[in-house]
């Protein structure tokens, strides 16, 4: 690669290739915002057809500065089915992060590929790749979004939950999600989006730390009691000892929070809980490509 000169060589691939000595020299232009001059090291290249003009993608490695924690606050990190992600924060603070803007997208791309004379046809192919650019750029917006939102509320520790074996019991049998479920936890994608929170953290001089999922939505994060018929349906978390009523992936956010930070009322904590049953709405606006919490309507 000659950044000086804007040119990257690409190979041909082994299936493709005869002589070590075959490849593609290209020439690229990037965004006023990038500069690959510092590059040493890069680890990978792609070139994608986008339908009218070639894009390469380039990961690669490089040093920088990262300052030092601004805060000593937590937060918890929750994925689940009917929201992709859910946030409690030390300071008493919940949201919610939807999923359902990449619900439309699946339902929106899989019955225009459906149209498709064939599924390995030139449109088809340009519609997989544009869901799969807006599904990235949507981990990404998402990241960046907790991340400058952690930056900006003095927390120094983001905690997400290990999902290994979240699809095991406690006696290590595989669960039963149901049909939707099993579906919508195999497309899920969990590694893409902790990589991505991990970097941006790590950028703003923010740790991340990951602990085990297991139990996290069958604890109470008031009292501790560890119940399966607390969590009344899938958004819904009534504890039958303290009579804490919450939001049931914020209950396992907060959990996952406390991992790392105890607070609970039997550990000596004071605070209150009313926060896990309202959390804020935080919606992806497909126009800006930002996130934007949800207006509250008074009535």
């Amino acid at each position: 690669m000659r950044s000086k000169n804007s040119r990257i060589r690409l190979s041909q691939g082994e299936n493709l290739t005869d002589y070590w000595s075959d490849f593609i020299l290209c020439q690229y232009q990037t965004r006023p915002d990038i500069d690959l001059s510092p590059v040493e090291s890069v680890q990978q290249v792609r070139a994608v057809w986008t339908g009218t003009e070639w894009e390469l993608y380039i990961v690669c490695r490089v040093e920088i500065d990262t300052p030092e924690s601004n805060g000593d606050k937590t937060v918890g990190v929750d994925r689940g089915i009917t929201n992709f992600a859910a946030l409690a924060y030390e300071d008493g603070h919940s949201e919610l992060y939807p999923l359902n803007c990449l619900k439309q997208d699946d339902y929106y791309f899989s019955k225009r590929i459906a149209e498709c004379d064939e599924t390995t046809s030139e449109q088809s192919t340009r519609l997989k790749h544009k869901k799969s650019t807006r599904r990235t750029h949507y981990f990404h917006a998402l990241s960046s979004h907790i991340v400058e939102h952690c930056a900006e509320s003095g927390v120094g520790t983001i905690v997400v939950g290990d999902l290994s074996g979240i699809r095991e019991d406690d006696d290590g049998e595989v669960t039963n999600w149901g049909k939707h479920g099993n579906l919508d936890l195999h497309s899920w994608a969990f590694d893409r989006f902790c990589d991505s929170l991990e970097y941006k953290s790590e950028v703003e001089g923010i740790e991340f730390q990951k602990v085990s999922e297991r139990n996290t939505s069958k604890s109470c994060s008031s009292c501790g009691q560890k119940d399966d018929a607390n969590r009344v349906e899938r958004g819904l978390y009534v504890c039958d000892r303290c009579g804490m009523v919450a939001n049931a992936d914020v209950t396992g956010a907060e959990n996952s929070r406390q991992k790392v930070t105890p607070s609970l009322a039997c550990d000596g904590g004071e605070r209150s809980n009313g926060w896990v049953a309202q959390p804020s709405t935080v919606l992806f606006d497909t126009e800006t490509g930002l996130f934007e919490p949800q207006e509250q309507v008074v009535s």
